[in-house]
């Protein structure tokens, strides 16, 4: 998926509310009063209105920020920003972002991000203890899940199983991502055939074999390609996130997500502030996260992002808690994976990825 940029500064917000009224009653948060330009990462499609919205409120209120906005995917971005801080690391790509256990603790191995706090950001002693960061490196306070979509023309009842993904019945109709590992099913492969983010080994020889078989139709990179396989009805299953799914599914589409029998995989998501970032930077950085933490902004974020907080002080709606796929023993049961061995492994997965399933395609 391709990045875009969005630039924003008070100006710009101004001449779109002044008429509204709302110029002089938005709030201001901002520690540091030079003028300061920050770059932010964010996720695009259902992901974006809330932290558009917060940023706009932000600049309004603070006349010397100016917010550069990317919107993209954390497969494109977050090489760009190691990129960035190879080349300068006081000169990062961008100071705050939005990024996955799988990117942070990649990002963990080169020192990429600063520590957010209880003391630079208090709202973080709300994170459920389970998911607050070693050294309080990220602030994760929502998660989504991966399991199963599934296109609904094809299938009268919803898949239950990781193992479907390999019935010879739906040879050349599964796709999934190239090379991510959460989101691809090839650990959650390995851990219900005996093997861990230690051995990976048994989930590869299957899915090694799935290519040789042709039951494989095609690896993506992106929700807009896994979206029209699925649509299109060329591919009719693959592993992939229910907060991608639904708003494909409310927005018509024939898909639907399943939460599979072995457990869905637990998936965290948060803020990262980006080392190289200077002073003033950090100062709305920091403001910008503890904005973003308010129990409203959390609940409009996970309502509109179809993701489940993960902070004492947010309650899921009625129609939200509703959903099996995120009800107690649902999210009891996920799978909890190890991303720091699988930040560790990678690499090596890639090698033999691309030698044993990529090659035999």
């Amino acid at each position: 998926m391709s990045q875009s940029k969005f630039h924003l500064n008070r100006r710009h917000f101004l001449a779109g509310t002044a008429g509204l009224g709302l110029a002089s009653t938005l709030p201001g948060l901002a520690r540091a009063q030079e003028n300061v330009s920050v770059t932010q990462f964010i996720w695009t499609g259902a992901q974006e209105p809330v932290p558009r919205r917060i940023a706009e409120e932000y600049v309004a209120a603070n006349p010397h920020v100016t917010i550069d906005m990317i919107a993209g995917t954390n497969g494109a971005t977050f090489p760009q920003l190691q990129a960035s801080r190879d080349i300068d690391p006081e000169d990062p790509l961008l100071n705050l972002g939005f990024f996955n256990m799988d990117a942070t603790e990649r990002g963990k191995l080169v020192d990429m991000w600063l520590p957010i706090t209880p003391d630079n950001v208090p709202a973080v002693a709300n994170i459920l203890p389970d998911y607050r960061q070693e050294n309080d490196l990220g602030a994760f306070f929502c998660m989504d899940v991966c399991g199963l979509v599934y296109n609904t023309d094809y299938f009268d009842e919803a898949p239950d199983s990781w193992e479907i993904l390999f019935d010879p019945a739906l040879r050349g109709k599964v796709a999934m991502f190239d090379g991510f590992w959460p989101g691809n099913g090839l650990v959650s492969t390995a851990l219900i055939n005996g093997g861990s983010e230690d051995d990976i080994e048994p989930a590869m020889a299957i899915y090694e074999q799935a290519a040789r078989d042709g039951q494989i139709h095609s690896l993506f990179t992106s929700n807009s390609q896994a979206q029209q396989l699925l649509v299109s009805g060329e591919v009719v299953v693959m592993p992939h996130f229910r907060g991608v799914a639904l708003p494909w599914r409310n927005g018509g589409a024939p898909v639907d997500y399943a939460v599979p029998k072995e457990g869905q995989v637990a998936f965290p998501e948060g803020f990262q502030v980006v080392n190289g970032s200077t002073e003033a930077q950090l100062d709305v950085c920091y403001d910008l996260v503890s904005k973003s933490l308010e129990p409203q902004n959390v609940l409009d974020y996970c309502q509109t992002a179809y993701v489940v907080p993960l902070m004492d002080n947010v309650d899921l709606p009625e129609d939200m808690a509703a959903d099996p796929a995120i009800s107690p023993e649902a999210i009891a049961n996920a799978q909890k994976l190890d991303y720091a061995k699988i930040a560790a492994n990678g690499p090596e997965w890639s090698r033999m990825w691309n030698r044993r399933v990529k090659a035999n395609l």
